[in-house]
C-alpha cells in the first residue's frame, strides 16, 4: 500500500479550528503512517491542516439549497452530492484503498463506483446500530472490512448483523485510538484541587453532572475549582441553550467554575499543567474518546464514566463511576482529592498503559497488520 484516501463525513471539516475528533484522528494517524501517500477528502474549509494533501469538496451552495428544501429532501441532496463527489474523485485518481469514516451508508455508493478498490469502514461510534435490513445487506455486500475503535463498538456491530442473519465477525477488527507522546507529555503531580473537563458541552458528556458535583463538594473543599474547556460544537463560539443553562447553574459555584471556551487541540497539553484531577464524566456509551488517552499520556489522575469503551481504555488505571449520579460523582471526586498518593500511582499506571498500547506508532502498526491480512 502506498496510496490511501480518507473520506470524512459530510459534516466533518479537516480543520484545526472547525474539525472534530475524526479530523484529529486522521491528522495524527497519518503523521505516523510513513511511506504512504495520504489524501483526505472532506468538506471545504478556509482553515485546514496545511501540511496534508486534501481534496476539499465545495458543497456550500448545496448546503444552502439543502436548508431551503429542509427535511429529508434537503438532507439527501447534501448527502448524495458529497458522497458521489467523493466516490468519483476516488475513481478519477485511481485509489485502491479507500478508508471511509463513520458513514456506513457511503460504502455501497463508493464501492459501486470503485469496484476494484478495497473499501473499508471505520466506526468511531455506533451508527451501524441504526441501519435497517436493506442498508445492512448493502454494507455486508460492499464493505471489505469494518474497523471499530473498541470492542464495545465491534460487539454491537456483530450483534446487529446476527439480528438480520448477516455474519459480520469475519470482516471486523478493533483498532484502538491513539495519542502523540511528543505532544502530550507526562506532567509532574500537581496537588491542587483544580478539576479539568475538556469536550463538547452537550448533555451526554456529563458536564452538567460534573458542575453539580463541584457545587456539592464546595461545602467540604472550599478551594475546589473546575476548568471547563469546550463549546457547544467544534469551533462553535456561540452558546447553545444548554450551555446558557450550564453557565446559569454554575453561578452557584461563585468564582470556582470557569468556562474557558473552545480550546484548539495543540493548546490542550498546557491545560493539564494547571490541574490536579481530570474528569471525563460521560453518561452515554462513549466508544473510545481521545480525551481519555490524552489524559493517560499526560499522567494526570483521572475519574471517568463507566460506560461504552472507556473501561477498555483505562483498565484499572482510573476511578470509574456512574456519572449520571452527581452525588456519587461528588463522593468519588472528594475521595480522589483526599487520596493523592493512590491517585498518583494510578496516573503512573495509566501512563505506562498508554506508552505500551496507545501511541500512534501502535495504531499505525496495528493498521498495517489489518491491511496485510486483507
Amino acid at each position: 500500500m502506498n496510496k490511501l484516501l480518507h473520506i470524512l463525513p459530510q459534516e466533518e471539516y479537516f480543520s484545526p479550528v472547525n474539525g472534530g475528533a475524526i479530523a484529529t484522528w486522521v491528522k495524527d494517524f497519518s503523521n505516523e503512517l510513513l511511506g504512504v501517500e495520504t489524501i483526505v477528502f472532506a468538506p471545504y474549509s478556509k482553515k485546514h491542516y496545511l501540511s496534508f494533501k486534501t481534496k476539499r469538496a465545495r458543497i456550500n451552495l448545496i448546503r444552502i439549497m439543502g436548508k431551503i428544501l429542509k427535511g429529508k429532501i434537503g438532507h439527501h441532496l447534501v448527502y448524495n452530492t458529497y458522497v458521489v463527489y467523493g466516490a468519483l474523485y476516488a475513481r478519477l485518481k485511481g485509489f485502491k484503498l479507500i478508508h471511509v469514516h463513520n458513514r456506513p451508508t457511503y460504502i455501497a455508493i463508493i464501492k459501486r463506483l470503485n469496484p476494484s478498490a478495497t473499501v473499508m469502514l471505520h466506526m468511531h461510534n455506533d451508527h451501524i446500530l441504526g441501519l435497517n435490513s436493506k442498508q445492512l445487506k448493502e454494507l455486508n455486500q460492499y464493505c471489505d472490512h469494518i474497523i471499530s475503535v473498541s470492542e464495545y463498538i465491534q460487539n454491537g456491530i456483530i450483534r446487529k448483523g446476527l439480528e438480520h442473519n448477516f455474519i459480520l465477525k469475519n470482516k471486523c477488527s478493533v483498532l484502538l485510538n491513539g495519542c502523540n507522546p511528543e505532544h502530550f507529555r507526562k506532567q509532574l503531580p500537581t496537588n491542587n484541587n483544580t478539576l479539568l473537563f475538556i469536550g463538547r458541552l452537550t448533555p451526554e458528556k456529563g458536564i452538567k453532572e460534573l458542575i453539580q458535583a463541584t457545587v456539592i463538594i464546595q461545602k467540604k473543599i472550599p478551594n475546589i475549582k473546575l476548568l471547563i474547556a469546550g463549546s457547544a460544537g467544534f469551533g462553535q463560539m456561540n452558546d447553545s441553550p444548554f450551555v446558557a443553562e450550564l453557565k446559569e447553574f454554575a453561578t452557584k459555584g461563585k468564582d470556582k467554575i470557569k468556562f474557558l471556551g473552545y480550546i484548539e487541540h495543540h493548546k490542550v497539553p498546557d491545560l493539564f499543567k494547571q490541574v490536579g484531577l481530570y474528569c471525563i464524566p460521560s453518561i452515554w456509551n462513549d466508544p473510545c474518546p481521545l480525551s481519555v488517552i490524552e489524559g493517560m499520556a499526560s499522567g494526570i489522575p483521572m475519574i471517568v464514566g463507566n460506560k461504552g469503551g472507556i473501561p477498555e481504555e483505562v483498565g484499572d488505571t482510573a476511578l470509574k463511576v456512574n456519572c449520571e449520579d452527581s452525588i456519587e460523582l461528588a463522593k468519588t471526586i472528594e475521595y480522589a482529592l483526599n487520596n493523592r498518593k493512590e491517585m498518583n500511582l494510578l496516573a503512573d499506571k495509566a501512563y505506562d498503559r498508554f506508552i505500551n498500547n496507545f501511541t500512534w506508532q501502535h495504531v499505525s502498526e496495528n493498521y498495517m497488520q489489518i491491511i496485510n491480512n486483507l
